[in-house]
């Protein structure tokens, strides 16, 4: 049995996905829908209301623009957590590395298979065909990871009234994922499952808001990053931090923050990690082309 917890903008998009989970879920539910049109409440806010609402004992959070592709979903969902009584979260999308430097989500790395996912995801701001989005290098129904994506994923209720969003930090619709499941992954495992595939109608996208976000996550949870699942050569977890910097900067510039900002910010990290002036010095390279030449990243 499953409570299926919503905040909602959009009563059409709503009104869709009940209908999908209706049709596909398979197992006793109910849906516990917040409407939030007016944005009056953080995503924080809104789950903990609905943990406390909810009746059954394993929560699914969820966005309203998805389409849920797998018949009997629920059941999958609940044999994995009957199977392995320290799993903690279950998503779609995840990665079994969180970097020290600001990020999304994902680990950018070429060396090592880091990143798990199994989704369909439609454009909904850029002019690209459906994409089928797998990646499974392991050949596993459940896969381990450090954090997952917020766009769907579950957890017990018990797990979510112990370890609860943090509303008084995050109080928009940002980074709530990935700070519950820092949060939950220090007592529980988190994973990817592989069983349940959903169609996303929207990309993610990138704003101000998203990296202030951001930066309290960074902030919150310095002290433990980077996280990995499993042991990572120095070497490589070092290409990883140095993407992930890179990648951070060139966000900064198409974000229209002030040079003097992006500076700032570097020299902060600069102090917090003790970082090798060659590599310090590289990052400038790295700044001053995506300012001053335009260049894009590769």
């Amino acid at each position: 049995m499953i409570s299926i917890i919503i905040s909602s903008a959009n009563q059409k998009l709503l009104s869709a996905v009940i209908a999908n989970i209706e049709s596909t879920i398979g197992v006793p539910f109910e849906i516990i829908p917040f409407d939030n049109s007016d944005g009056a409440k953080g995503i924080c806010e809104i789950y903990n209301l609905g943990a406390a609402a909810a009746r059954y004992d394993i929560l699914c959070y969820m966005h309203e623009d998805l389409d849920i592709k797998t018949y009997n979903w629920g059941k999958f969902v609940l044999e994995d957590f009957s199977k392995n009584e320290k799993l903690g979260v279950i998503g779609v999308v995840g990665s079994s590395y969180k970097s020290f430097v600001p990020s999304g989500w994902g680990a950018e790395s070429y060396e090592s298979d880091l990143i798990f996912y199994n989704y369909i995801q439609r454009y909904k701001h850029e002019d690209k065909p459906n994409m089928v989005a797998y990646s499974n290098v392991n050949d596993v129904e459940i896969q381990p990871v450090v954090v997952v994506d917020g766009m769907w994923f579950c957890t017990r209720k018990e797990i979510a009234l112990t370890y609860k969003f943090d509303e008084k930090t995050f109080k928009r619709f940002h980074c709530y994922d990935l700070d519950y499941c820092l949060q939950v992954g220090l007592y529980y495992d988190i994973a990817v499952t592989f069983r349940v595939l959903i169609e996303h109608f929207s990309e993610g996208s990138y704003s101000k808001e998203w990296f202030d976000e951001t930066l309290k996550l960074q902030d919150k949870w310095e002290s433990t990053l980077p996280r990995s699942v499993e042991p990572i050569s120095p070497i490589i977890a070092g290409l990883i931090e140095k993407r992930g910097y890179k990648r951070i900067l060139y966000r900064l510039v198409s974000l229209g923050y002030p040079l003097s900002y992006i500076l700032n910010f570097l020299n902060t990290f600069r102090k917090k990690t003790r970082m090798p002036f060659k590599f310090y010095v590289k990052l400038r390279y790295y700044l001053f082309s995506f300012w001053y030449l335009k260049k894009t990243l590769d």
